[in-house]
């Protein structure tokens, strides 16, 4: 397998993990798929660190059961960075046991590969987007 390859299937298993940690409610799970000095940008809020998302994390992993997906539209990788565009879709259902409802939002995403060998998201910047 070359580099490129290798590269791909790791980033592939960094979103299996994503999504195993958010099937599982475990904020600690996620916050570990992610650096140390990790930065989501989202509308109307100030940029979020990694540990700010801590307690987020936990209140909605409280209200919701999450099965997200990532729908990827481009990939770039370069040595231990990798850039992907794409959308990330998340079906929430109410632990009070409400309808499922699904939320849709353009996210342009950058991995890098850590000193562990490990790929990580590094910074993150999402967008609203229509409900499918």
């Amino acid at each position: 397998m070359n580099q490129r390859n290798e590269a791909s299937s790791a980033i592939d298993a960094l979103y299996e993990a994503w999504s195993d940690a958010f099937r599982r409610g475990n904020p600690d799970a996620v916050l570990e798929l992610l650096t140390p000095d990790y930065v989501l940008w989202a509308p109307d809020v100030a940029p979020v660190g990694r540990e700010d998302l801590r307690p987020r994390l936990a209140a909605t992993f409280a209200a919701y059961e999450i099965v997200p997906t990532f729908e990827r539209e481009e990939r770039i990788v370069s040595d231990d960075w990798a850039f992907e565009r794409g959308w990330d879709v998340q079906e929430l259902r109410a632990r009070s046991g409400a309808e499922k409802q699904t939320h849709r939002q353009r996210v342009f995403l950058v991995l890098r590969r850590e000193p562990d060998g490990m790929w990580r998201f590094a910074r993150g910047m999402s967008q609203p987007g229509p409900a499918k």
